[in-house]
This record gives C-alpha cells, structure tokens and sequence, in this order.
C-alpha cells in the first residue's frame, strides 16, 4: 500500500512541477511581448538570456518528470508482482484459470 501512496505523491509532485512550467512559459509570453514592444538591443539581449535559463530549467524539469515517472512506474509494478505472487500462492488454480482464459481473449483478438 505504501508504494501506491508514493506513486501518488510523485504523481503530484510531476503535476506541480508541470504547472510551474506553465506558468514559466506564461511569464515567458508576457517578456516576449514586453521586448517586441520596446524593440531595444539590450531588451533582446536580456531575453535570449531568459530564454536559456528557460530552456536549462525546462530541461532540468523533465528530467525530474522522467525520473519520477519511471520511479512511479516501477513502484506499481512491484505492487502488481507482489499482489500476482501473493494471489498465485494462496490461489492457484483461480490464477491459472484467469490466465489461461486472458491468454484466450487476447489471442482471440489479436487474431481480427
């Protein structure tokens, strides 16, 4: 239960870590407009430089995205090794039955 509760919260931790983005780019848009408005030399030159350290964070963050994704990932299928490995041993002809009749299903559709 307890890697459920860490996929959840590393779900919401991506989901903030996305809308700091969003709201990273807004800012963006807006300094974008600000600089086409005044059009000066300098306003250009402080806006490529945002632009990298946009680009550093936007890189760093889905860095982070990716490697708690994958953390999440590997938090659920340890639960369902774990949840398959507990119902095969205290369930084994219902486990076997299931899946041969999912083996069953899923062959028949391939096969359309």
């Amino acid at each position: 239960m307890a890697s459920t509760t860490n996929a959840a919260a590393t779900i919401e931790d991506i989901q903030r870590d996305m809308l700091a983005l969003r709201s990273d780019m807004a800012k963006l848009a807006g300094q974008v407009t600000e600089v086409l408005s005044n059009g000066g030399g300098e306003a250009i030159a402080r806006l490529k430089e945002r632009v990298g350290e946009m680009q550093d964070g936007l890189d760093e963050t889905l860095s982070d995205v990716g490697a708690r994704s994958r953390e999440a990932l590997g938090d659920v299928s340890d639960r369902i090794g774990d949840a398959l490995q507990d119902s095969i041993q205290e369930h084994p002809l219902t486990t076997i039955g299931l899946a041969v009749g999912l083996g069953f299903l899923f062959g028949a559709t391939w096969r359309r």
